[in-house]
């Protein structure tokens, strides 16, 4: 693995990488030093994990995505290999690392993926950063205050940091927090690489921050395309969430996907790639719309 450290990277001006194929490293942004992966020479898609989540969960579906589409991701402060976060990082802390991510890889324009917290992270990454954002895909996530809520049960789970550091503990519980496939082969996510380090306080950090956020009051105001996705077994974010979401956004559509869990970008990728990749090539082309007929 190469690595490179790359300080202020926040700031264009400061100079930054340039996008190579396969490439790795640590990069600085708003004081944080991130591991970061850009896979493909142009890469146009960022990649925004959940709570806790390490890069490695993102293997199946670039391998599902044609391989014209360039990816970036990066492990959030205290997930992975990205050191554990330098006190209390807000949603929008969040939003500003990601595009810090961006900045430090050379893209000037990205389509972004949002995952569970990581779907939050990209809405405010969307309001923040006009110019940045071309397109949005939310997955299994919601706006937080205010979303339709999963069961009391999955946010119990959801809670312990040692969802990700117990495989014993991520075998029996996985049923009840991710539903879908992988909830039912719990073997599965310890190979997706669900079983890293995972700094307790940064894990925790994440879970306040999401509940102290939302996005209710201006995502009438959200303009890039968006698909919303959500499995109908989910007991975290039901797909209730999507609806409400699209709802409200004034260029979005939603995907529902049966029998996706939680999980769905990883336990029903054979269904989901196809979508986002269609989405992302021909946004606003009535003839890739994918709603779910009410």
């Amino acid at each position: 693995m190469s690595r490179f450290d790359r300080r202020d990277a926040g700031s264009p001006s400061r100079g930054m990488l340039s996008p190579a194929p396969d490439w790795a490293g640590m990069v600085e942004v708003a004081g944080q030093r991130v591991a970061v992966d850009v896979r493909g020479p142009n890469p146009s898609l960022l990649l925004v994990n959940g709570i806790g989540g390490g890069r490695p969960m993102w293997g199946p579906l670039r391998r599902a995505l044609p391989a014209d589409v360039g990816t970036i991701s990066y492990d959030a402060p205290g997930c992975g290999d990205s050191e554990p976060a330098r006190g209390p990082l807000s949603v929008c802390d969040h939003a500003r690392i990601a595009a810090g991510v961006v900045r430090a890889v050379g893209a000037r324009q990205v389509d972004v993926l949002g995952f569970s917290f990581g779907g939050m992270v990209a809405q405010q990454l969307a309001r923040e950063e006009l110019d940045l954002v071309r397109r949005l895909v939310l997955v299994a996530t919601g706006c937080g205050v205010g979303s339709v809520p999963g069961t009391p049960l999955a946010y119990a789970i959801l809670a312990s940091p040692q969802l990700m550091r117990s495989p014993a503990y991520l075998h029996h519980v996985s049923p009840y927090v991710f539903g879908g496939r992988h909830g039912r082969r719990s073997s599965d996510l310890r190979r997706l690489g669900f079983q890293h380090r995972v700094d307790s306080s940064s894990y925790l950090g994440q879970l306040h921050a999401g509940m102290s956020w939302t996005s209710l009051p201006w995502l009438r105001e959200l303009s890039q395309p968006t698909l919303v996705m959500s499995g109908d077994n989910d007991p975290l974010v039901p797909s209730a969430n999507a609806r409400l979401m699209a709802g409200l956004m004034p260029d979005a559509q939603v995907h529902l996907v049966r029998g996706g869990g939680h999980l769905l970008v990883v336990d029903s990728v054979e269904q989901v790639a196809p979508v986002i990749d269609g989405f992302l090539r021909f946004a606003g082309d009535d003839a890739v719309r994918t709603d779910v007929p009410a």
